[in-house]
């Protein structure tokens, strides 16, 4: 059976702080036995190799090097762990977030790992991100995001606002 290992980011910059976002993604997929959840730690979208990424709102029509970090999974984190593919979602509208997706697409295949894009998934023809929950939590329509997080994740909301 292929293992699938899931990078939380563990930078503390947002709202939801590194412990409840990782608890939160445990729990969505405990049901999947082949299944990882791991910190990404400081080499993976960290302040340390992609701060550009904690800054995404003002940057939006810059170029960014994203190099850094791709370049660090390729060599030193996926021998290790002895992955061959890396999945992320398609990016329609965050630019920072493309470009990075760019630049694992180049980059990872130079070290002989596949990039695999996956389209991303839209509820009502908006595309479902973490910037959509946010949006649809400043007018608490819990409705609209039961349809688009696991369960264990809407009760995290709910709680919380």
């Amino acid at each position: 059976m292929e293992k699938l290992f899931v990078f939380v980011v563990e930078e503390d910059k947002s709202e939801f702080p590194f412990a409840d976002r990782i608890a939160l993604v445990k729990a969505g997929t405990s049901h999947l036995s082949n299944v990882t959840v791991l910190p990404s730690g400081k080499f993976i979208i960290s302040a340390l190799t992609f701060s550009d990424y904690f800054n995404k709102k003002e940057i939006q029509e810059h170029a960014v090097d994203t190099s850094l970090d791709v370049t660090l999974f390729a060599k030193e984190i996926a021998p290790v762990l002895g992955i061959r593919t890396r999945f992320a979602g398609s990016e329609p509208t965050d630019k920072i977030t493309r470009q990075y997706n760019q630049s694992m697409d180049a980059i990872l295949t130079r070290y002989g790992i596949k990039f695999v894009e996956i389209p991303r998934v839209e509820t009502d023809g908006v595309p479902v991100s973490a910037s959509h929950v946010r949006r649809l939590l400043e007018v608490k329509d819990f409705e609209a995001i039961a349809k688009i997080v696991p369960k264990t994740t809407l009760d995290y909301l709910m709680n919380k606002f």
